[in-house]
């Protein structure tokens, strides 16, 4: 049994189950093929997580900033003994050696490579090869059931890696509709600069940044080179790439992440994180990079995240686990922020359809606008169906209820998490693919934009000698309640369905627009 601290998990849980019109059954695997297997096994103490992140992350809190690493953390929060002893012997009745099994940090994943005749065995269960009609170079090894052994039922929360056939992310930059690049100035790294009065650059040797790249997402160093010379940048390529990066099948999504987080995040050491090839040739998985970064005793201070689907297709005990992670994450004082989507409020059967992750109460989720004072009317937003209003969102969410500005409230759950926090630029952002320029929107361009203003936050925090900023959200609403940010006040997030209202932004807080933008002048003060 051998017990790491850096690890890849290679997940390929049953989420979101696309329609099986977009995969091709070509064949049988072979029944030596190996097929990666992640399990979660039960967690300790997992109640400690919650009451921890408070603890750090509430500016009044006397613990606030006192951050953990993860050995730490780990000590706390670990995979119960007898599970994983229970998991091991379960894999040693198949033929599979403790010495074949990778335990992360904490014992509470667990990932195996196993033979075909294995799987179907164990798992009651008959695989196939599959590849997308789309993307022919897609294939995956999968079934479309499965059965976890009944030994093991009260000792793992679920396994990953067996069944189902992934959907794309619905959450991902598209070309600009009005595309200003044909008569006037799109979004650029200065107009950003000047709109958020944004006068800096990193310093700290001790500051990092990083992109979350999925679904074969790569980027070019030399675009990111181009995009920097033509705007007038420094010269700052990628520090850091982990997974596979291929330059020559650079995708819109990747280039943009890395071209603006860079641009924001002025100097300070960017990293380019790849999910695109560790599983099943092509499939992507959010807990395989949460973990994986969990598990890296380094992993950047700040981490942009631009990928998503409908809350309602995601598991709870998927969702779960995935918090958990989300929580170390803070505890140990970085910050996650997750795009909020691109289909305004999203209309279904006369109801709102939130989008996961970045609903969860755990991250921070970055909306869109198009100017100082309009909310993008795609940006994503809403009221979460899984999760309750947190604390630290109670009072904020509760005035903008009375304040007679809701849609119809059979629309959405007003018990919820509310979504987005904050909101930033999302159309017509310049950017540099295949040597030429192009201009996109999505909330996949605010995420990175912002993700690089909070680095520079950090920046003058860690140069001040203090701690990181960690988990933004209590800071946010409890503490500045709007101070440092323009509200946007004027649109709504009703998208592109008919008769959808959604969410108007309105003085305040609301969920198209969070607090609104922010001005650096005023932050860079108040933190």
């Amino acid at each position: 049994m051998q017990v790491i601290a850096v690890l890849v998990l290679a997940l390929c849980f049953q989420l979101p189950l696309a329609d099986s019109s977009e995969w091709i059954k070509i064949g049988n695997p072979s029944s030596e093929d190996k097929v990666r297997v992640t399990f979660a096994i039960k967690q300790t103490n997992a109640e400690w997580l919650e009451t921890k992140l408070n603890a750090v992350s509430y500016p009044d809190s006397p613990e606030y900033g006192k951050y953990l690493n993860f050995d730490e953390i780990a000590r706390h929060v670990h995979g119960r003994p007898e599970s994983v002893q229970a998991l091991v012997s379960a894999l040693e009745s198949f033929g599979v050696s403790q010495s074949d099994v990778d335990f992360t940090l904490g014992m509470d994943f667990a990932v195996t490579e196993l033979p075909v005749r294995v799987v179907e065995a164990m798992f009651s269960t008959k695989l196939h090869r599959y590849r997308h009609v789309d993307h022919k170079d897609w294939t995956i090894t999968t079934a479309l059931d499965h059965t976890v052994p009944t030994a093991l039922l009260e000792h793992l929360d679920f396994v990953s890696g067996i069944a189902g056939l992934p959907r794309a992310n619905r959450v991902c930059p598209r070309k600009s509709s009005d595309n200003k690049l044909t008569g006037g100035v799109g979004t650029t790294p200065q107009s950003i600069y000047t709109s958020y009065k944004v006068n800096y650059t990193a310093s700290s040797l001790n500051n990092s940044q990083a992109i979350a790249s999925f679904l074969k997402q790569y980027f070019d160093p030399k675009d990111l080179a181009d995009f920097q010379k033509k705007f007038e940048l420094p010269a700052k390529p990628v520090v850091e790439v982990i997974g596979v990066n291929d330059p020559n099948d650079a995708g819109i999504e990747a280039e943009l992440d890395v071209q603006y987080i860079s641009a924001l995040g002025k100097n300070v050491p960017t990293w380019f994180i790849s999910i695109s090839t560790t599983a099943n040739k092509g499939q992507e998985d959010f807990l395989s990079w949460i973990v994986a970064e969990v598990n890296r005793t380094n992993s950047p201070w700040v981490h942009s995240v631009s990928y998503g689907d409908y809350e309602q297709s995601i598991p709870n005990d998927y969702q779960f686990r995935v918090d958990a992670e989300f929580m170390k994450f803070g505890i140990s004082g970085r910050t996650v922020l997750i795009a909020s989507g691109d289909e305004g409020a999203h209309c279904q059967k006369g109801q709102f359809v939130p989008e996961w992750p970045t609903c969860s109460p755990y991250i921070t989720s970055v909306g869109g606008t198009t100017s100082l004072t309009d909310v993008w009317s795609d940006g994503g937003g809403g009221f979460s169906n899984d999760y309750n209003t947190p604390d630290y969102q109670v009072p904020t969410v509760q005035a903008y209820l009375k304040g007679g500005e809701t849609p119809a409230t059979s629309y959405f759950n007003t018990s919820g998490r509310a979504y987005p926090d904050v909101s930033v630029f999302a159309t017509n952002f310049e950017i540099v693919v295949g040597g030429s320029t192009e201009s996109v929107d999505g909330t996949s361009c605010a995420t990175p934009t912002f993700a690089g203003i909070v680095s520079l936050l950090n920046d003058i925090r860690l140069n001040a000698g203090k701690s990181t900023l960690g988990f933004l959200n209590p800071l946010l609403y409890q503490t500045l309640k709007g101070e440092g940010f323009i509200d946007i006040t004027a649109g709504a997030n009703s998208g592109d369905i008919l008769f959808c209202p959604g969410f108007k932004a309105i003085k305040g807080w609301d969920p198209a627009s969070g607090w609104g933008s922010p001005d650096f002048s005023v932050l860079r003060n108040l933190v």
